[in-house]
């Protein structure tokens, strides 16, 4: 006896607890990257040791991530993105918060706020994924695909502050994006926090005072 339903129509078998498994073992093995990313380098973590940590089999790891490149793409993007695993972070309450403000003032301040934030979730996973660029040419394409997606952020960013009348119309948005791009970079929280040894508070402030200064002397009639 054959059965009516042709093979085609046949759906693959899933369940919830099967999917609930799954995305726990990932969220185990991309975790135990992260600490062993940070804590020994890219380079000196193999996905062997990834596996041991998160305590699965390396199949196991292979199963989820084709590569290391692409478990470090993992981890990135889960520091990234922090509590809101499904919103991008042009799209987070923060980030459209500042896109909405219309005072100076106030502006600064939410993205002084936001980017502090997210540098220090993410700011020792950037840096490892800085190093790694440097050595492994797949991580080098992922590193300046996500240096392109932070130069269209501050574009939109720099886009509100001009529709807001924020931005002298002799500077324009170009201008404003340029700014942001290199002073809200991954690599001047690096610079403060890291290599100079400085608080969260030290970092806020310099960010503040350096944006309300050039946005605020860019108003400024000259002479």
């Amino acid at each position: 006896m054959t059965s009516n339903h042709p093979a085609s129509a046949r759906r693959p078998y899933s369940s919830p607890s099967r999917e609930a498994s799954a995305a726990l073992t990932r969220r185990r093995i991309v975790d135990a990257a992260a600490k062993l990313f940070v804590d020994s380098g890219y380079v000196a973590t193999s996905v062997r040791s990834i596996a041991q940590a998160a305590g699965v089999a390396e199949k196991t790891v292979y199963l989820q991530f084709e590569t290391k490149p692409t478990i470090l793409k993992a981890v990135v993007d889960s520091a990234i993105v922090g509590s809101e695993p499904d919103v991008p972070a042009s799209k987070a309450q923060w980030f459209l918060e500042v896109l909405a403000q219309s005072r100076l003032d106030r502006k600064v301040e939410l993205l002084v706020a936001g980017t502090s934030a997210l540098h220090e979730r993410t700011g020792p996973v950037f840096a490892v994924a800085r190093e790694a660029a440097s050595v492994d040419p797949a991580v080098a394409a992922l590193w300046s695909r996500g240096k392109r997606r932070h130069l269209a952020d501050m574009t939109v960013i720099a886009q509100s502050f001009a529709e807001h009348g924020l931005i002298p119309s002799h500077l324009g948005v170009a201008w404003a994006a340029e700014l942001l791009y290199i002073l809200l970079g991954p690599e001047n929280w690096h610079l403060i926090r890291r290599e100079l040894v400085r608080d969260e508070h030290h970092y806020r402030l310099w960010l503040r005072t350096t944006l309300a200064q050039a946005f605020g002397e860019a108003g400024r009639p000259t002479h």
